[in-house]
């Protein structure tokens, strides 16, 4: 082989290497703005940071009108535990049975309203249940028809002690029905108990 004829397959190595790299990286250029520009890439509206709570553009309007409610409770110079009860029981359901805004089966709502020893379980749990069949929405193509829950109400609230991890905790057991956009089929009504520990009240049974 002559030495003209070496540089020449050299080049072309080196040119399908480069190809090969260059189709690599676009890719995984077009896999990644697939995900960060997909209209479901959520977006951060309101934090209230002591407590934990989160409200983002991918929530429903009555989520966000609840959330701002619980906001103004939270924001007073006294704050009213048994309204803050009913609002956070509130938000707890409603983030957990609307199932059309979750991204995915492992998106699972409610979880910045437990107790912090329960939300590993409480995830197990829904992604075996109740969330096991959401299908993917990271594109933002899903006809899955999926439950939003459109109105609920505290059908009673009343004052309790608990015990959890064998320590008693003043707290609220809370009842609560509600409907949904359309009937599909899920749960219409709960009760929750929520204990109060360090002034944050946290759901620790009912699902």
């Amino acid at each position: 082989m002559t030495k003209k004829r070496k540089i020449i397959d050299i080049f072309i190595i080196v040119l399908f290497i480069l190809i090969g790299v260059g189709l690599f990286g676009y890719t995984g250029y077009v896999a990644y703005k697939s995900i960060t520009d997909t209209p479901t890439k959520t977006k951060e509206l309101i934090s209230l940071d002591l407590y934990g709570y989160k409200l983002s553009d991918k929530d429903t309007e009555l989520f966000s009108n609840t959330f701002k409610d619980l906001e103004i409770v939270l924001n007073e110079d006294t704050i009213d535990y048994s309204k803050y009860a009913e609002l956070l029981s509130k938000l707890f359901v409603i983030d957990v049975f609307t199932l059309n805004n979750k991204l995915a089966s492992t998106d699972i709502g409610g979880l910045d309203y437990l107790h912090k020893d329960l939300k590993e379980n409480f995830k197990e749990n829904m992604g075996a249940t109740l969330y096991k069949n959401v299908e993917n929405n990271l594109d933002g193509t899903r006809t899955q028809k999926l439950p939003e829950v459109s109105s609920i109400s505290v059908t009673s609230i009343e004052e309790t002690k608990y015990t959890y991890e064998n320590e008693e905790y003043d707290g609220y057991n809370v009842s609560l029905s509600w409907e949904y956009v359309e009937d599909l089929g899920y749960e219409k009504s709960i009760k929750l108990t929520l204990i109060k520990d360090n002034g944050k009240l946290y759901v620790v049974k009912g699902l």
